[in-house]
């Protein structure tokens, strides 16, 4: 009986301790994110995603795999509508599944010749999806943006098109989702990918999935060609989807958790997820903290059973040394080491991403407030001795 009493005792005091480190570690994120002078740290929060990890990992580990259905043509160096007109009739000719176009031919301008070899493009080949723009969003998220900025010829000829538009974010530059569909002057409009996955799989990929989806970012590489190549590698263009667009040109690159990519290869990314169906799955906020806590207690289940052994051990060399603070945070470190990797398995092989960043922080915290609770317990035991003197 006293041994069941002594059991709950310790598990009492240890979900007491890990209690404790969740609120230390809340006092100093709203400290943190309430003085103005931290904002920095605020956004660094804000920007930080554990998956960033996974991907550096991923992309120092071994050799990354080829698409085997989306190759890219860079448009970089095509100056003029007829060039880029012809590199179409060039693809299309290769017979691709879907050809994407992530250029706007807003502007009508001089090239009389170059207009028209993009209107007969666009007339004569029904499996392009055309990239169009949002612009200028209203604060209302039932209306979304207010102005739309199509290619010239959509006015006159029937063509797929799709938005080409990234959530935005006011302080986080980094791209990691991408909408399905965007809401325009009150009406849905499908995105770029949304239109090229539907297109290649003839099903309508935003009705089961959530305004957003997480890519991808797992390292790929994506066949890459250039205007002058495509006649002599027509192997890459048969049955694939092929995306039209610049790779090398600075207006149009965003910040991944990759890197620096260009916007073609953002939207590859992201077509790669849908059609594989590998868009990053997170738990949900409840699931999360209860997982969570459920680390940092089982952590400090253990650093107390160690404490304990190391405390009541006649051995000079375990008491003293192994049962160092120093030892302590070396096994600390060794598991939290084993925590990211058990996440990084998890994320690899089932697309589920586990923020170890929060349990981390915690665990960090666990030493701190083992000294609160020692301080509490002997404040509260010398206040009830106090009052049994008193009493006496």
């Amino acid at each position: 009986m006293i041994e069941h009493k002594n059991i709950r005792q310790k598990i009492l005091k240890d979900i007491i301790v890990s209690l404790l480190a969740v609120c230390l570690m809340f006092f100093f994120v709203i400290v943190a994110i309430s003085i103005k002078p931290l904002n920095p740290i605020k956004r660094a929060l804000e920007n930080f995603s554990f998956t960033d990890i996974y991907y550096e990992i991923l992309n120092d580990t071994g050799e990354p795999d080829t698409s085997r259905i989306i190759t890219i043509v860079d448009l970089t160096r095509l100056t003029n509508r007829s060039d880029i007109a012809k590199t179409i009739n060039d693809i299309a000719t290769a017979s691709p599944k879907i050809i994407g176009i992530d250029c706007c031919f807003d502007n009508i301008g001089e090239d009389v010749e170059g207009n028209e070899r993009i209107i007969d493009v666009a007339q004569k080949h029904s499996n392009i999806v055309w990239a169009y723009k949002l612009l200028d969003h209203s604060d209302s998220d039932n209306i979304g943006w207010t102005k739309e900025i199509h290619s010239f010829f959509t006015n006159f000829t029937d063509v797929c098109e799709g938005t080409v538009n990234m959530p935005r974010s006011l302080y986080d530059p980094t791209k990691r989702t991408i909408p399905l569909k965007e809401r325009s002057s009150g009406k849905e409009c499908l995105s770029f990918p949304s239109q090229i996955v539907n297109a290649y799989t003839g099903k309508h990929i935003e009705d089961n999935h959530p305004a957003d989806i997480d890519i991808n970012f797992s390292p790929i590489v994506f066949n890459t060609l250039q205007p002058e190549e495509i006649t002599s590698h027509k192997d890459l263009i048969e049955n694939q989807i092929v995306l039209l667009g610049s790779l090398y040109e600075d207006a149009d690159t965003h910040w991944t958790p990759l890197g620096k990519m260009a916007g073609v290869e953002l939207l590859a990314y992201s077509i790669q997820t849908l059609i594989y169906n590998k868009e990053v799955q997170t738990l949900n906020t409840p699931l999360y903290m209860l997982a969570t806590f459920i680390l940092v207690l089982f952590t400090q289940m253990w650093q107390e059973m160690f404490i304990e052994k190391t405390q009541n051990s006649h051995n000079i060399f375990v008491r003293y040394l192994i049962g160092s603070s120093y030892v302590m945070n070396l096994l600390i470190t060794l598991v939290s080491f084993v925590l990211i990797g058990f996440s990084f398995f998890t994320f690899k092989y089932y697309n589920v991403s586990f923020n170890m960043a929060w349990a981390l922080s915690i665990i960090a915290f666990l030493s701190t407030s083992r000294l609160m609770y020692k301080s509490l317990s002997n404040y509260f035991q010398a206040v009830a001795q106090d009052k049994n003197n008193k009493q006496v």
